[in-house]
Formats: C-alpha cells, sequence, structure tokens
C-alpha cells in the first residue's frame, strides 16, 4: 500500500500540458485534485456493487469525461483557448487519476489526499511562475522585469518535465517519502503524444509523426532500466527521477 495520496501520475502529465505559467497552472492543480477525489469517492461508491471488471471500466470513463468537462468549462470560463488535442489530452490526465485510484487504494483518507495534494500544487504553481518569469519576465501575466538570462525555452516542454520532475521531488521530500515504483510510461505516452521532441522533415506524413513518438519513449525504455540500478535521493526516487530523465531526452533531442 502507497503512502502516496496525492495524484501523482494525473500531475506529471498535467504539468507538461499546464506549468507554462500560474494563470494555467493554479486552476490546474485545482481540477486535477477534484478530479482524483471524484474518482475515489466514485470508487468507494460502486465497489460493494460491482464485478472488479466493470468497476474498473466505471471509475476509468467517468474520471476522463468528468475531467475533460471540468477542464473545458473552466478554460471557457477563464477565457482561455484550448486545441483539440490538449482537450484529448485532459481526458487522459482523468484516465491518469482513475488509474492511480484503482492501483494505490487511497483508502477515502481526503484529509490527507488534501494534504499531500496542497503541497504538490504549491510547488507546481511556485515552480511554473518561475518558468513563466524566466521565459517572458511575467508573472501569471503581469509583467515585471526582462532578466538578461529570459529566453522562451524555458516555456517549451523540455522545462514541463523538468517542472514535474522537481514538483513531486520536492513535495515527497517534505512529506519524507517516495513514490512507489510503479508504470510511468501511462504518463509519459501522452506527454509525448502531445509535446514531440522535434519535427522530422524528412519522413513526412504519419510515418515521421510515429518515428519522433517513439524515439523518445524508447530512448527513456532504455534509461529508466539502468535507473532502476541507481540510487537517487528518497524523494527522487521512481517517478520524480523518470521525470527529470525525459527532460534530459527533450534536452538532446532538441539539439538535433
Amino acid at each position: 500500500m502507497s503512502n502516496v495520496k496525492y495524484p501523482a501520475l494525473a500531475a506529471a502529465l498535467s504539468m507538461v500540458l499546464f506549468s507554462g505559467g500560474i494563470k494555467e497552472a493554479f486552476p490546474a492543480g485545482i481540477l486535477v485534485l477534484t478530479v482524483f477525489v471524484f474518482a475515489e469517492v466514485l470508487k468507494n461508491f460502486l465497489e460493494p456493487h460491482l464485478p472488479v471488471w466493470s468497476l474498473r471500466g466505471c471509475v476509468l470513463v467517468a474520471s476522463a469525461a468528468v475531467s475533460a468537462a471540468a477542464f473545458r468549462w473552466a478554460w471557457y470560463g477563464l477565457g482561455m483557448e484550448m486545441s483539440l488535442l490538449l482537450w484529448i489530452m485532459t481526458a487522459a490526465v482523468g484516465l491518469l487519476a482513475g488509474y492511480q485510484v484503482l492501483c494505490w487504494s487511497p483508502e477515502a483518507d481526503y484529509g490527507e489526499i488534501l494534504w499531500q495534494s496542497a503541497i504538490l500544487w504549491f510547488f507546481w504553481i511556485l515552480l511554473a511562475g518561475v518558468r513563466e518569469f524566466a521565459a517572458y519576465g511575467d508573472v501569471a501575466g503581469n509583467h515585471l522585469a526582462d532578466p538578461g538570462f529570459m529566453s522562451k525555452t524555458f516555456g517549451e516542454p523540455i522545462f514541463g518535465f523538468l517542472t514535474g520532475g522537481l514538483a513531486l521531488a520536492f513535495t515527497n521530500g517534505i512529506l519524507k517519502q517516495s513514490a512507489p515504483r510503479m508504470e510511468s510510461m501511462v504518463s509519459m505516452v501522452p506527454a509525448v503524444i502531445f509535446a514531440q521532441p522535434y519535427a522530422l522533415e524528412s519522413v513526412p506524413g504519419l510515418a515521421g509523426v510515429l518515428i519522433t513518438i517513439l524515439v523518445p519513449l524508447v530512448l527513456f525504455w532504455s534509461v529508466r532500466k539502468y535507473l532502476r540500478f541507481s540510487r537517487p535521493g528518497k524523494a527522487y526516487r521512481n517517478l520524480p527521477v523518470e521525470m527529470l530523465s525525459m527532460g534530459l531526452i527533450y534536452m538532446i533531442l532538441n539539439i538535433y
């Protein structure tokens, strides 16, 4: 049984999608927590009445639907645009929230869920603000300065992975715990589909898209096998260091 009660998998993907600035990170953190709690409540309500296969299907489908609807309405209410691909990714966020509830079983410990998620949300917003300032000199959409180190690169997906890894690690450090070993590929696949590291112009069409998706995933799978034999700090074990590794893979691929 995992001591991690915050929505780690859903947040990992969401921080790739929504950590470029405070305006998007603030509502995204609330929505991820809401969907995670919804999935846990639904699981506990249906568990005595449904067989396992039906329970899993209901929780996953309902979580994906609620997540996609909640993000769509929130972005509409805030006057922010949401592309079709990004909207599909918000359904994937819901799937990951439901998947974690089914696999890790938070045991309806809602107080601990809220406490742990609040810490993660704080670091999510903090690092999103750092990225926004480093990329544009803005914080929450307000222009503050033009620092010499300012670069739009800080707004790219490379730093989305790095932000996710650091936020998860800092949260684990505060809580004095480590993320359990999990199939982190379920978070990486939709993240790579959304934010491909490069454009392969020499291979046009669907084949080029598939190659740009498969290359970082194969590299991540290879690196992940070696990470199992490494000894990172307790807070960085498993998902946090894997997120950081994917960020470094993106950094290398962007060079070429």
